[in-house]
């Protein structure tokens, strides 16, 4: 489960292949052991702890897949964001923040707890944009790439030309926004930080890692949004439609049946955010009803 990817580098190959609610762990060894995000479920953590000693664990963002297995390290220092530090331990607070409330707030904490086996466990520190995470031989910089989320970190290992870039994972699905925090905006932008940096090697939350191409993954990724946008904008084409009636049709997600009121909640946000981009543009207005209809 554990694969070296350069030296002093270990991708944890995460529960499902590290598809959603898991995802893989970054490993990086020096005159400390640092763990990178602990989403990559309770038999490769064990593996972890039973090959290396782990003197600091990271979180790169708060999205349960990337801090489910924190209880696993309760003795170790465990750094997270800055922001949403203190409601970290707070599942229900957490609930409200990812998923709104009701119904979708219930099926959030019912993965954390009895899917993933999450335990809340506080952080001991916090990082923001720019602190250096010092391995001796290896040095990440925390790069702060909001959209995915509002808390949302890459780490840059400079001399290397190596970045962890967990969540902007640029998978074939494309970028994920499906909270009332994301920002399509803030997303691209982030992108286009690191399209300025000469990188080398990346390595991802949920893809092995890429040493070709990666200007072009990340454009490819990019391109997605505009795709989205514009394949909501057509399903406007049949006269005014509400938020969640678009997402009846699942355009992003594309399945047939729902039934887990969770997804459909994260699905219908993204939809928002096109559609509130699109009211921006000038394309599409909200009317009083609460439907969207062409200009």
């Amino acid at each position: 489960m554990i694969e070296e990817v350069t030296d002093g580098i270990y991708l944890v190959l995460g529960a499902n292949k590290g598809r959603f609610p898991w995802s893989h762990s970054i490993l990086a060894t020096g005159d400390i052991n640092v763990l990178f995000d602990t989403g990559c479920g309770a038999e490769a953590i064990q593996e972890v702890k039973d090959n290396f000693p782990i003197d600091l664990v990271v979180n790169s963002h708060t999205h349960p897949d990337h801090f489910s297995g924190n209880h696993h390290f309760k003795d170790h220092e465990l750094w997270v964001p800055e922001r949403f530090s203190d409601i970290l331990a707070d599942l229900d607070r957490m609930s409200v923040r990812f998923a709104g409330g009701g119904e979708p707030a219930r099926n959030w904490l019912h993965l954390v707890k009895e899917v993933l086996g999450h335990q809340p466990t506080p952080p001991t520190g916090s990082y923001w944009e720019g602190e250096v995470i010092d391995l001796g031989r290896l040095k990440f910089k925390a790069i702060y790439t909001p959209g995915h989320t509002a808390d949302h970190f890459c780490f840059l290992e400079e001399d290397r030309g190596i970045l962890l870039s967990f969540d902007i994972d640029l998978t074939p699905f494309g970028p994920w926004y499906g909270h009332t925090e994301c920002d399509l905006d803030e997303f691209r932008a982030s992108l286009r930080r690191l399209m300025e940096i000469p990188l080398k090697m990346v390595i991802s939350s949920h893809r092995h890692p890429m040493t070709s191409g990666i200007d072009e993954e990340i454009a490819a990724f990019d391109a997605v949004f505009d795709a989205r946008t514009e394949k909501i904008y057509h399903m406007l084409e049949g006269g005014p439609a509400t938020v969640e009636e678009l997402a009846e049709q699942s355009p992003i997600y594309r399945v047939k049946e729902r039934g887990f009121a969770l997804f459909t909640y994260f699905e219908s946000r993204m939809i928002q955010h096109h559609l509130e981009l699109l009211v921006k543009q000038g394309e599409v207005e909200l009317l009083e009803d609460g439907s969207y209809r062409r200009i």
